[in-house]
């Protein structure tokens, strides 16, 4: 029995286009919705292995869909497929439950490859923004929350002294959350500081 799926996206062209190609490829393709509501009611109609869902949709965000169905099924197979690829966006969708996320501009190939890697292992994440991710985690742990609010008022105009009187905070451990900064982001000044914080998307 091949495996069904549903298509989630508000433009008819592009619903019959993945329709075509998953069919083409030996998916059984039992239905698709163009709206947050059609797509519950479809799920719950045809119980699908796999959905694909477009984030911009008419009455709502596909966020949503993803949520629902990955609340109501943890086998069901959740592709995001849709033109933005902001990096927040793919976390979100990572979050919410989805296990690939697949730019349109992408080939139908590789729509197919990312659907059979999450049917042959669905505790994988797919998406070509995997790296960037990854880095991104990687650099906002690398202070910790008293480090980045330490940073954000190295930013400012606010003296040493001022900065641990706003935080109520000694002088001494202000100097001391500066010095790690500093060692952290491989600097030797507060200005320098400031400006590889800023390279890297930490103010």
């Amino acid at each position: 029995m091949s495996t069904s799926v549903l298509v989630i996206d508000d433009h008819p062209l592009v619903r019959d286009g993945v329709k075509k190609s998953l069919a083409a490829a030996g998916f059984n393709c039992v239905g698709e919705a163009g709206s947050l509501k059609e797509a519950t009611a479809m799920i719950a109609l045809h119980n699908p292995d796999v959905i694909t869902v477009d984030l911009n949709l008419p009455d709502g965000n596909g966020l949503e869909i993803i949520s629902w169905a990955r609340k109501n099924s943890p086998t069901i197979a959740i592709i995001v497929l849709t033109l933005d690829v902001d990096l927040d966006l793919v976390s979100a969708a990572s979050q919410s439950g989805a296990q690939a996320f697949i730019s349109k501009s992408e080939s139908a190939e590789h729509l197919v490859a990312a659907i059979n890697s999450v049917l042959a292992q669905p505790t994988l994440f797919i998406s070509r923004h995997t790296v960037a991710l990854l880095a991104r985690a990687k650099v906002q742990n690398l202070l910790s929350p008293r480090e980045r609010m330490v940073l954000t008022y190295l930013e400012g105009e606010l003296s040493l002294a001022e900065i641990a009187s706003t935080m109520f905070i000694s002088h001494a451990t202000v100097k001391s959350h500066c010095a790690t900064i500093y060692r952290k982001l491989e600097t030797r000044s507060r200005r320098s500081a400031v400006a590889r914080a800023k390279t890297k998307g930490l103010l």
